[in-house]
């Protein structure tokens, strides 16, 4: 009996007391095959090299940079002048903008509605721009309409009307839109920083479209004078992109533009203007219960073609040129103090305005001020990382094919070289600078900002902007009205 009760006694201790080894584990399954395969890896982010025009010198037209591409039945041609907003007479700022207007409004035998109407019959587009040191009109059209098309651009390049007609609906129309701008904060800013960096009588101190009061006083004989002036076959160049051969344009060009010949004199080779002086007192233009202040710091830059300025640009790109930068990182996403923040380079003949800023609110114009200048002064005292130039580069080189990836943003960029006296292999030799720029060649750019010494300029409510100066101990404002003028 006391042996058969000490078997489940032992039994249950066993049970209770002591744990058997667990079972032998089975191997850990594989994991499944992805069904897309192995991740591809990315190579190294190659150089691009923009292409360079061949020049052309057609007998009986303009000099031509030919850019030929045979993919689309596409041509775009350009024929630019270097003279723009900067060859404005004195006092009568906007007449190289209207004149490229009033091109517009008829040219030949054709008023403005036929000249309008023989454009869309060929399924094309012409238009006439100005900027600051250079006038264009652009031509986009097929390649079957390239003869008749070439025929209405000569027309409008050579043969303006400047009707008085047209005048008198434009010219109007013109100073509307100019009294609008006076409600657009950014634009404002940029008016009164042209004014305030450059002075009084500075070909780049006024807007390429003028000022209201500038304008009010252009008469049509003003535009005239400009066109029979500047607008002449011995100072343009052609800008051809597209499916068209050389031959075909050496053929096509001198007789679309017989009978294209200047008058009298032609005027000087454009020169760079001088260098402004950067001006120590902030400017402010008032906007009484404004809900946000319009800040930018602005000094020189250098001119397109000034050397060094490859390194300058990645340094500006690094520190306000994108949307992960550090000024809209701070100003933006780590303070909430605006939408977007931005710095600048100028692309000009002359030494023009560098920018840093942004739109903020009211509320908080002295730190976001602070801010934007102590990222400034960072900037110029430490450089930027390696991770910062690299990825610099890397949108230097994106905006390089960019702009040589379709035919007329080609055409474009090319009329801008042309406009500016640059050699058609100038973006080829910028994007080899660019690559080569390393981390002490950008420091070096960096330490070189003129920014950190830049006047600010601030488009506000006047006692927000007032309080926000004297706070971080900077001289009264100069105030400006919305056409740059001081304010008496």
């Amino acid at each position: 009996m006391r042996a058969l009760l000490l078997v489940p006694i032992a039994t249950l201790t066993l049970a209770c007391g002591s744990t058997p080894p667990p079972p032998a584990s089975a191997p850990a399954p594989a994991p499944a095959a992805d069904p897309l395969g192995p991740k591809p890896t990315l190579p190294a982010p190659t150089a691009f090299t923009p292409p360079v025009a061949e020049v052309l010198k057609p007998k009986g037209a303009p000099p031509v940079w030919l850019l030929a591409r045979d993919d689309l039945p596409l041509v775009t041609v350009q024929v630019v002048i270097p003279y723009g907003s900067a060859a404005d007479p004195a006092g009568k700022g906007g007449v190289a903008a209207l004149t490229a207007e009033m091109m517009e409004q008829g040219a030949g035998r054709r008023g403005a509605l036929e000249l309008s109407h023989a454009v869309d019959r060929l399924g094309a587009s012409l238009t006439v721009t100005a900027d600051r040191d250079l006038s264009a009109a652009r031509l986009v059209v097929l390649k079957q309409n390239l003869k008749p098309a070439l025929a209405l651009l000569a027309d409008v390049v050579g043969r303006p009307r400047f009707e008085d007609a047209e005048w008198g609906r434009t010219h109007p129309v013109w100073l509307a839109g100019l009294r609008t701008r006076a409600f657009e904060p950014s634009a404002v800013a940029s008016v009164a920083a042209d004014a305030a960096l450059f002075g009084a009588g500075h070909p780049y101190a006024h807007p390429v479209d003028g000022t209201v009061e500038s304008v009010e006083g252009v008469t049509l004989a003003d535009v005239k004078a400009f066109h029979a002036r500047h607008w002449r076959p011995d100072r343009a160049t052609v800008v051809v992109g597209g499916a068209v051969t050389a031959a075909e344009l050496e053929a096509l060009l001198p007789e679309a533009f017989l009978g294209w010949a200047g008058a009298g004199e032609p005027p000087p080779a454009p020169t760079a203007p001088p260098a402004p002086t950067t001006p120590t007192t902030p400017v402010l233009v008032e906007r009484p219960d404004s809900p946000q202040t319009m800040l930018l710091v602005v000094a020189p830059g250098p001119a397109a073609g000034a050397a060094g300025r490859p390194a300058e640009a990645l340094v500006y790109t690094v520190l306000g040129g994108t949307f992960t930068s550090r000024l809209n990182q701070v100003l933006r996403e780590d303070k909430g103090y605006t939408y977007g923040a931005r710095a600048r380079l100028p692309f000009q003949r002359g030494p023009g305005r560098a920018t840093a800023g942004a739109s903020v609110q009211t509320k908080v114009t002295q730190p976001a001020l602070s801010d934007l200048r102590a990222q400034i002064a960072k900037m110029q005292a430490e450089g930027p990382t390696a991770a910062e130039l690299e990825k610099a580069r890397a949108t230097a080189r994106n905006g390089d094919v960019q702009a040589y990836e379709a035919v007329d943003d080609a055409a474009d960029r090319l009329a801008l070289l042309a406009g500016l006296g640059l050699a058609p292999e100038y973006d080829a030799a910028a994007a080899k600078l660019t690559e080569a720029v390393d981390l002490e060649a950008a420091k070096k750019a960096a330490a070189g900002l003129t920014l950190p010494a830049g006047a600010v300029v601030a488009v506000g409510d006047p006692a927000v902007v007032r309080a926000a100066l004297q706070g971080l101990g900077l001289p009264a404002p100069q105030v400006r009205d919305a056409s740059g003028a001081v304010a008496e």
